[in-house]
């Protein structure tokens, strides 16, 4: 049981070994290991409040100097770019394309990601006064990576140099056949790699194989973002630039480095973190006029955060490269002209309305046969469907893996081909289980998280049967059952804590994203005096709770009535019985008033003990 002590009205917890009870829908809920002095001394010295130097020192920030690095993000903490194995012959190209007025072409992927790394170089290529060619690949009919026959096009069209972005590290056939036409071919990504190399003037991967730069975990816009540092400051030694050709701001291009690094899960620490503050602050500034325009759309109407970056910027970009053109997200990303910036938007927009209607038939099937399989309790989840939009399969596959939490792969079967989208838990790789099974695929790739892979239908049994061996393996090496999800707890707090004071404190916090979570605080002593299912499928839950001492709090539980939190909090506003609520502090203005909201996570019957 973990010692306590309170400090005002927060409860503090000198938690030794880490306290986990089980939740309603079978989570386990685990108290940080934290030294409530440590959090103390913490926010004396940096002068922020209690509750800030306890979450720090939680997180892992003990030192006084870590932590104010990581409260006060500066570009000037970021490492050289030049730290990159490749980068400097990368550059080398690039300068000599330049000076020689070779044409540059930016080859991308079609997710938000590729989008955003392919806007951000043309951008950055054109504000040095060259306009370089565009290319996203057709998810349906080419598929992920370069290719032959994009190689073609892009050697018809002029191109002398191409920069592949987000993609490109395990393309070996295409790099090859790149370099028998005469196109030289620059690779900037951050999906695993293998020991081989691509032929290629240079591999630019924080996630190469003999890398070891402190540069790790970019995203692929932050990896195409590196490149531009390393390539402004060779230009700018060259004496490139002039009063008649002036340096570009290269913090404007942030923005795009931001939503790309949120949207792909990417974690916010160390680099990233400095990358999605500033990010953050080029896009509240519409400069770029596609990311305007988007903003306007999604109904984005304060001051931009990760939330709007990763759930309603992000999927409108990635529309169009799930069920129409490929290239809409990336034009709108790097076009200067208002109004191809808003036709563009608001396409991508009824784009994004269709996808969900086209990812719910999708899930229902999909959902159904994993389901089936749980009946078995498999370690990891492979489903495949004929008829299945592979656009949308990606999304599903995230939300089986949320419900089942194990991996989760699905295969979207057109005749004798098949294509997969992957998910993964913490602590499996599966990006590598993907690659170590090539010899069953037609091509597949990815990083811990999330995967791709094309495969000939008949393989597709093999494959799940290898795939459930590695994951097993990889389950047994573990010193920790990963199956079991545990939710981490920041704090317990009553009602009589939570209040807008509570959030200026937290705001300090900010950005948070994949391994820098929002704060999750367990609400004890309460009951259920308001809950109705809402939303226009019903999905969702509205609710308040309240304290013994009349205190309340409005909240919202997304897609609980999909799982056991909704049908228990309806019983419980009858019942009236005693819960822990498990929630993250939204901040809600309406009308010129702000106020608290919470928005429920889990929810745990009676008091939970590790207060």
């Amino acid at each position: 049981m973990a010692s306590r002590l309170f400090y005002g009205i927060f409860t503090w917890s000198l938690n030794i070994g880490g306290f986990m009870e089980k939740s309603i829908t079978g989570k386990l809920w685990q108290l940080k290991n934290n030294d409530m002095r440590l959090g103390l001394n913490l926010s004396q010295k940096l002068g922020v409040s209690p509750i800030v130097g306890h979450i720090l020192s939680s997180r892992g920030f003990t030192e006084t100097d870590m932590a104010l690095t990581f409260l006060t993000p500066k570009l000037s903490d970021l490492p050289d770019p030049n730290h990159l194995l490749g980068m400097e012959d990368a550059v080398h190209r690039l300068i000599e394309a330049i000076e020689k007025g070779e044409k540059i072409a930016i080859f991308g992927d079609y997710d938000v990601d590729g989008g955003c790394a392919t806007a951000l170089l043309v951008r950055y290529f054109r504000s040095i006064g060259l306009e370089a060619l565009l290319y996203i690949p057709d998810r349906m009919t080419e598929g992920y990576g370069p290719n032959n026959q994009a190689m073609d096009t892009l050697k018809s069209m002029g191109a002398d140099v191409v920069i592949t972005v987000d993609c490109g590290s395990v393309a070996f056939e295409p790099m090859a056949y790149a370099k028998s036409i005469g196109l030289d071919v620059i690779i900037t990504d951050h999906h695993q790699t293998v020991p081989e190399l691509p032929e290629c003037v240079a591999l630019v991967n924080p996630n190469r194989v003999d890398e070891t730069s402190p540069c790790t975990m970019l995203s692929g816009a932050g990896v195409a973002f590196y490149m531009v540092l390393s390539l402004t400051r060779a230009l700018r030694e060259k004496g490139f630039f002039n009063e008649n050709k002036k340096e570009p701001d290269n913090r404007y291009l942030l923005d795009l480095v931001a939503v790309s690094t949120v949207c792909d899960m990417v974690p916010v620490l160390g680099p990233n973190r400095v990358l999605v503050a500033m990010g953050l602050k080029a896009l509240a500034s519409r400069r770029n006029l596609g990311l305007a325009a988007l903003a306007d759309v999604s109904g984005v109407n304060e001051k931009p955060n990760t939330y709007h970056a990763g759930f309603m910027i992000g999927p409108r970009i990635n529309a169009g490269g799930r069920i129409s053109d490929c290239d809409i997200g990336a034009k709108l990303l790097s076009t200067e002209n208002p109004a191809e910036a808003q036709s563009l938007a608001e396409q991508l927009n009824l784009l994004n309305e269709e996808r969900k209607n086209i990812e719910a038939d999708v899930l229902t099937e999909a959902m159904t046969q994993a389901e089936n399989m749980m009946v078995d309790n498999p370690n990891c989840l492979v489903v495949a469907g004929e008829g299945w939009h592979e656009g949308v399969i990606g999304i599903v596959a995230s939300r089986i893996k949320e419900k089942f939490h194990r991996p989760s792969i699905v295969i979207a079967i057109n005749g004798r081909e098949a294509k997969g989208s992957g998910r993964s838990i913490s602590g499996i790789d599966l990006g590598k289980a993907i690659i170590d099974h090539k010899n069953l695929l037609i091509k597949g790739g990815g990083h811990k998280m999330a995967a791709g892979l094309s495969v000939e239908t008949a393989k597709i049994d093999d494959l799940r049967q290898a795939l459930e061996a590695h994951v097993t393996k990889q389950l047994e090496a573990s010193k920790e059952d990963l199956l079991t999800q545990k939710l981490y707890v920041d704090d317990c707090i009553g009602l009589e804590g939570v209040n807008l004071k509570l959030l200026d404190e937290l705001d300090r916090l900010e950005p948070y994203g994949s391994g820098h979570y929002e704060p999750k605080f367990v609400i004890t002593g309460v009951t259920v005096n308001f809950a109705k299912a809402v939303g226009s499928d019903g999905s969702h839950l509205s609710l308040s709770i309240s304290s013994l001492s009349g205190q309340q709090l409005r909240g919202i539980a997304f897609r609980a009535m999909e799982s056991d939190i909704g049908p228990y909090m309806l019983s419980a506003q009858k019942t009236k019985k005693n819960i822990s609520v498990l929630a993250t502090l939204k901040r809600n203005s309406w009308q010129g008033r702000d106020s608290v909201q919470m928005q429920v996570v889990d929810v745990m019957e009676g008091t939970f003990k590790g207060e």
